[in-house]
């Protein structure tokens, strides 16, 4: 017998369930749209979208997803939902037969299916089904028409080699000629397979429409972004011209589908269905489909529409998870007359006054005049490409990322654009910009964290600031940065070994890029040309990190770092010379410093003292001389190793100190400080003015021969006389 709380507990979840088992019987019914319910009573069949309540699933999906990398759906998360729909569209179908309701087709990957409704009654019966979450009409869409690429910056990245390569755009249109040359020149869909960039042609329709020019324009748009990048065209036009949301429906969810098997990382939707939102169209059909398309990790592109909307923007672009693209002129083109309004004058960047609008509006691409693949068209059709193309270069390029990230890059960076007619102001695709490392700028440093760690990152199209100084006495110019806080007092190891090519690396402290201070910095690492350093780090100081190219180059980074915070190293200094000097000759002296390990030294400090009454005259290149104290510095000097140094002096008195005295200190511990002095005596000798120079013997018996020639030609010449 159970205790009386668990009965009472039992019988409240049990209340519970019934009245929720009742809730759709109660009065509760999906919304069905006034235009079906017209049709029906005119006794015309209507085909109908229906939505499915997958709560249950997606909140069991969302865990799983939260486990996967970037938090995007897998094979294993995908096939739980195509399991779990059909499951649940089976257990709400199986409940509702009747003569005049017809199946159409089920879609695998959502929770959507298309049905047939012959009644109104039937439907209105269907509405109130547990399970049934929503109604949508089956609308018809149409496309929307109405030197782009240098606009966008684009033609820089491509010279870096990125163009999208390894990624399929899902392209829902009216077809394409692939056999254009801008796709390869194709004899069929991935054919020949070494220059086609049409992986799959199919048509979603029965009867689809022929007349291929938008599909095409708009495809050809989107390689033109992204040139290394293949296309999936999905036909879902009819031969009226137009397109159901039932068939757009079908091709997202192909593009699901085979999202793996292409590497899927957008879908373009150059169509619009017409009716303005005014917000985003939260009970639209395409809610569905375009959230799920981005939870499998694939990016939706939709034009905002052609109507000239000035608050509103049209279905599917209103889907909340879609990214939704207005126009702007790439040139001035004179002054169109588009049907639905008129510009008088045009130029770069003036958003098109057919464009669609509104505050909710993601951003802005050229759309006017657009020529790809010998067509010439304009409209927000046109705009929408350019955004799923540059979708295609970023996820190649950053594959990582989430696709919120990829967005942001794309809004984040884009030219701010002023509508005239609403001033709203929209960012218009700056494709360098949005490829540039999320690390490029000093101000957007990553922070790293821990005694010791590594991290990859990437400087392809990273750039150099305008006040930022040359790492390692290189120019450079593809800098990116990090910045990390020390976590304890000692030697920090930074190198980045592993990295492709010719690495640039710094050290630096400060807040402003134009006012920062050098700690270490490295060229070449010993005989290869990825980079090195050592520094001594105190707790709780925050660093920049910095990588850069020789010359400008790019390419892969792989930095790590190790804090060392019992590194100590045994230094020592040696001074040798003439013991003996002359005054007003010059002497030179060697300075010595030496490294007994165990660690490498940094910052490894000689000096030399010039005595009182004696002058310096030069040194070696690194040294340098401020009163009458020489220093002579090493950044690194190794666990075995020794850097000498030659010191030229001069003595002028002599009253002057005999006594040289020299010094070393690095910025290590050093255990042993007897060896960090030394000193050096010397004698000084003056010549005397009365002294003769003394000759060599060779020289004196050279000028007695003289002399003796001399004597002798004299006396011929008297003897003459």
């Amino acid at each position: 017998m159970l205790k009386w709380p668990i009965q009472i507990k039992l019988k409240r979840q049990l209340l519970l369930l019934i009245c929720l088992a009742w809730m759709p019987l109660a009065g509760f019914s999906a919304m069905i749209p006034q235009t079906v319910l017209e049709r029906l009573k005119a006794d015309k069949s209507v085909d109908i979208i229906v939505e499915y309540d997958d709560e249950a699933i997606e909140q069991e999906a969302t865990k799983m997803r939260l486990r996967k990398p970037k938090n995007m759906e897998d094979r294993e998360v995908l096939a739980y939902k195509v399991t779990q729909y059909q499951a649940l569209k089976n257990r709400v179908d199986k409940t509702f037969v009747r003569s005049d309701v017809s199946h159409l087709k089920s879609y695998s990957h959502l929770p959507l299916s298309l049905k047939r409704f012959n009644s109104e009654a039937a439907l209105r019966s269907w509405a109130v089904l547990p399970g049934v979450k929503a109604i949508h009409e089956n609308v018809r869409l149409h496309t929307v028409l109405t030197e782009s690429l240098p606009l966008i910056n684009q033609p820089q990245v491509i010279s870096a080699g990125q163009g999208g390569e390894g990624t399929t755009v899902a392209v829902i249109d009216n077809g394409i000629d692939f056999t254009r040359a801008a796709f390869g020149s194709c004899t069929a869909p991935n054919v020949p397979a070494a220059s086609c960039k049409v992986v799959v042609s199919t048509n979603l329709v029965t009867s689809p429409n022929t007349a291929t020019d938008h599909g095409t324009n708009v495809s050809a748009i989107v390689l033109g972004v992204a040139p290394q990048a293949k296309i999936a065209m999905l036909n879902v036009f009819d031969t009226s011209g137009g397109a159901s949301a039932s068939s757009v429906i079908d091709a997202i969810n192909w593009a699901i589908s085979n999202k793996a098997t292409y590497n899927i990382v957008s879908i373009n939707l150059s169509l619009a269905g017409g009716t303005k939102f005014t917000t985003a169209c939260n009970t639209d059909w395409s809610k569905t489909p375009i959230n799920n398309a981005k939870n499998a990790g694939i990016t939706v592109v939709a034009a905002s529409g052609n109507s000239g909307y000035t608050n509103g923007i049209e279905s599917p672009a209103c889907a909340p998870a879609a990214i939704s693209v207005g126009a702007v002129y790439d040139s001035n083109i004179g002054g169109p007359n588009w049907g639905v309004c008129t510009d008088n004058s045009t130029a770069a960047d003036q958003v098109t006054c057919f464009s669609d609008s509104a505050s909710f509006l993601t951003m802005l691409a050229p759309g006017a005049h657009i020529i790809a693949a010998g067509i010439g068209e304009s409209g927000t059709s046109q705009a929408s490409p350019h955004v799923a193309g540059a979708v295609a270069v970023l996820r190649a390029l950053y594959p990582n990322e989430t696709l919120t990230q990829t967005q942001t890059r794309m809004t984040s960076s884009g030219q701010p654009v002023i509508d005239s007619r609403n001033n709203i102001t929209k960012p218009r695709l700056n494709l360098l910009a949005a490829a540039r490392p999320a690390n490029d700028a000093f101000v957007n440093r990553v922070a790293v964290s821990g005694a010791s760690g590594s991290v990859n990152g990437s400087s392809i199209l990273a750039s150099k600031e305008a006040s930022e100084a040359n790492h390692a006495s290189n120019v450079g110019g593809a800098s990116v940065w990090w910045m990390w806080v020390a976590t304890g007092s000692g030697q920090v190891t930074l190198n980045t070994s592993g990295s492709n090519f010719d690495t640039l690396l710094g050290v630096y402290k400060g807040t402003n890029v134009s006012a920062l201070t050098v700690v270490a910095a490295n060229d070449n690492d010993a005989s290869v040309v990825t980079s090195k350093v050592l520094f001594q780090a105190v707790t709780g100081t925050e660093y920049a990190f910095v990588v850069d190219g020789a010359d400008g180059e790019m390419g892969a980074i792989n930095l790590a770092w190790s804090l060392n915070t019992t590194a100590n190293a045994n230094v020592s200094v040696s001074l040798i010379g003439p013991a003996n000097v002359v005054i007003g000759q010059p002497a030179d002296y060697v300075l010595t410093s030496r490294n007994a390990g165990p660690q490498s030294a940094t910052n490894v400090l000689a000096k030399l003292i010039v005595p009182t009454g004696a002058s310096f005259v030069s040194a070696s290149a690194t040294c340098s001389v401020s009163g009458n104290t020489v220093s002579c510095i090493a950044p690194m000097l190794a666990s075995g190793a020794s850097q000498s140094y030659t010191i030229k002096l001069v003595w002028n008195d002599m009253n002057a100190s005999t006594a040289l005295s020299a010094s070393v200190s690095s910025d290590l511990t050093d255990a042993v400080n007897a060896n960090n002095a030394a000193i050096l005596t010397v004698a000084l000798t003056e010549t005397s003015n009365g002294d003769v120079p003394m000759l060599p013997n060779w020289a004196i018996l050279m000028l007695a021969m003289i002399f003796l020639m001399m004597n002798v030609q004299v006396r011929r010449n008297l003897i003459k006389w």
